[in-house]
C-alpha cells in the first residue's frame, strides 16, 4: 500500500482499514509509509484528526528528525519508552 492509497481510505471512510494496515507493519515499514503520508496529513479535517489519533509520536518523530528514517525509528522507541 502506498500513501496515496491511503489517504484514498481516509477520504472513502474506510478508517479502520487504513490504521490495521498501518499498524501491522514494523516500525521501518510503517515510518517509511507515513513518510508518503506527510503531504496529505493536513488535506483534511478528518485526515488530520486520524493521523493526530492514530499516528502523532511516528509523524512527531519524522518532522524532528527531518525525514530521516533511521533516525525516526530511533527517536520513536526513545520516545515510547517514555511515554
Amino acid at each position: 500500500m502506498t500513501g496515496t492509497e491511503i489517504e484514498t481510505l481516509l477520504r472513502y471512510g474506510a478508517i479502520d482499514k487504513a490504521r490495521k494496515h498501518l499498524k501491522r507493519l514494523a516500525i521501518p515499514a510503517r515510518m517509511k509509509l507515513l513518510q508518503e503520508c506527510i503531504p496529505t496529513v493536513n488535506a483534511t479535517t478528518g485526515s488530520l484528526k486520524f493521523f493526530k489519533d492514530n499516528f502523532s509520536v511516528e509523524i512527531g518523530a519524522l518532522m524532528i528528525s527531518e525525514q530521516d528514517l533511521d533516525k525516526a525509528v530511533s527517536i520513536y522507541r526513545t520516545a515510547k519508552l517514555y511515554k
